[in-house]
């Protein structure tokens, strides 16, 4: 085995794991001038993916054409420059790479692989060496071995998601004037409040209270418009939408997200019970079928299953998403119900209500009101006169949450709902899963037809409230 060498403190090399890339097929471009190491390993395993319909399917085979282009301009073995400034290299398991490693580590299993190719690099060059990967037990067993693992930290985010007070104490003047107008600029002062430093997102949702009076107070939201005007809009309080009314103000925040036309894409992001699908849903079915403001609502989740996969599910299209879309049936069926309760109030009503709510949503989707579409197939689409509900979105790479939005045509509205607690993707966490990521970066740009709510407080039940909160 080749002795030690020094190591360098300005170019590193990393090795890079299937995962990263499955993850972000451009993640090669961020690495900027250091040394790119892709396990040959790894380029089988993508090839097992290419062939799938699914988005890593398309990761792989964008990724595989990447490579493509650059080995026709130079030896992968010896290293090709990249336009980013690093140097890529392709690099194989071989009896050196196999006798730098302990013996339980000597399998062929893949892992196993990219660490004996780690490990020789590591002795060999006078770069540091790091692992990056998805795979937290692939970045423990490096770590064990003495190299470095890190997680693919491009599209990570920082703490956006932790509540904050959305209180705002003001004079209590302004107050009695925003009770008379839809909107005023920015009040003289907030109380506790440097006005310098004060800058909350663009459609941020606030409670504001009078500060000689808390009893006294409006829910706003924040608006920076064109000419940089700045200041604040009362929200509109909706009551009773299909018989449904929002429970606590941030539902009221969201109701209202939800139903404005000028918001063009809304994240809901909340603990289980929250009320975030249904109060989806219900604004999508009003905003087609009371305002005419769409034509459609297409509804579609997350196919990533809790737990121990069930295995390929036997029937047709609709019959193999049937149970990963029962939760928005059933959200579907309560809305239904709701709206036509007073029809069902009478002899045989429990009949009735069966045969009522199967009858309306497969008239919805038969008029094509009501789209129910499997997201492995939204790709290439383009959605107009559309109201998109993407439930679960927490699952989602940030890759696949640009392909989604996207899709987003004339008066499209997209409602990305989800829960950064329950993320079932084995390589996403809180902080980098696409539904936070592409939040964040809304929020960064300033995009004035964007908001983000955070929902705290469960409706659903208090035993729901109380599972979410201790377990």
């Amino acid at each position: 085995m080749p002795k030690a060498v020094k190591k360098s403190t300005k170019i590193k090399n990393f090795v890079i794991d299937t995962n990263v890339i499955l993850y972000s097929p451009k993640a090669l471009e961020t690495f900027d001038d250091n040394n790119i190491y892709i396990p040959a390993i790894v380029l089988e395993e993508l090839d097992s993916f290419k062939k799938g319909v699914d988005l890593n399917g398309y990761n792989a085979r964008e990724f595989i054409r990447k490579i493509e282009d650059y080995r026709t301009g130079g030896d992968l073995l010896k290293g090709v420059k990249m336009e980013s400034g690093a140097t890529l290299f392709i690099s194989f398991h071989d009896r050196e790479s196999k006798e730098s490693v302990p013996e339980e580590f000597s399998g062929r299993k893949n892992d196993n692989l990219i660490l004996g190719i780690a490990k020789k690099l590591q002795s060999e060059s006078k770069n540091e060496t790091i692992i990056i990967s998805k795979d937290v037990n692939l970045r423990v067993k490096a770590n064990a071995l003495g190299i470095k693992a890190e997680d693919y930290y491009h599209e990570r985010m920082g703490s956006f998601t932790e509540n904050k007070d959305d209180t705002l104490y003001v004079p209590d003047s302004y107050i009695n004037t925003m009770y008379q107008e839809s909107e005023l600029p920015m009040p003289d002062y907030i109380y506790g409040i440097n006005m310098e430093d004060f800058k909350p997102r663009i459609n941020e949702y606030f409670v504001m209270k009078s500060e000689v009076d808390e009893k006294k107070g409006v829910l706003v939201k924040y608006f920076e418009d064109e000419g940089e005007v700045k200041g604040f809009k009362r929200v509109t309080e909706y009551e009773n939408i299909f018989g449904i009314s929002p429970a606590n103000r941030k539902q009221k925040y969201l109701m209202e997200a939800l139903l404005d036309p000028d918001i063009d894409v809304v994240f809901a992001i909340g603990i289980a019970g929250t009320g975030k699908t249904l109060l989806a849903l219900c604004a999508g079915m009003y905003s087609v079928l009371n305002e005419g403001t769409y034509k459609k609502v297409l509804v579609t989740r997350s196919p990533i299953p809790m737990g121990r996969d069930l295995g390929y599910l036997p029937g047709n299209i609709a019959e193999k998403l049937d149970p990963w879309l029962k939760p928005i049936y059933d959200n579907l069926d309560f809305i239904i119900g709701n709206s036509n309760k007073e029809l069902r109030d009478g002899k045989d009503g429990i009949y009735y209500k069966s045969q009522m709510n199967n009858i309306t949503i497969d008239y919805l989707k038969a008029s094509n009101i009501l789209e129910i579409e499997a997201l492995t197939y939204i790709r290439g689409r383009t959605l107009i006169d559309t109201y998109v509900v993407i439930d679960e979105a927490q699952n989602l790479s940030p890759h696949e949450m640009k392909t989604i939005i996207t899709r987003a045509g004339h008066n499209a509205k997209i409602v990305f709902t989800g829960d950064l607690k329950q993320i079932d993707n084995p390589y996403l966490n809180e902080w980098d899963n696409g539904l936070i990521n592409a939040s964040e970066k809304f929020t960064q740009a300033r995009f004035r037809h964007c908001t983000t709510v955070f929902l705290d407080k469960g409706e659903r039940s208090r035993l729901a409230t109380e599972a979410a909160r201790v377990l």
